[in-house]
């Protein structure tokens, strides 16, 4: 006899997306957003905007 398997996180997942369409692309937008602000934060502030020449020094 087979036994029942369980529902995998990634399952739930779809299904959840699928009964939340609107939701859904509030969240995949929200998160294009964000990691589109940190990437530019992390850029702007770490030095890797500065001349070549600054970045070759440092090591």
């Amino acid at each position: 006899m087979a036994r029942k398997r369980r529902k995998t996180m990634r399952a739930r997942y779809d299904e959840w997306l699928a009964a939340h369409p609107a939701a859904s692309c509030w969240i995949v937008g929200s998160s294009v957003a964000l990691t589109l602000v940190g990437i530019y934060l992390f850029v702007t502030y770490s030095g890797f905007g500065a001349s070549a020449e600054f970045i070759y020094n440092q090591f």
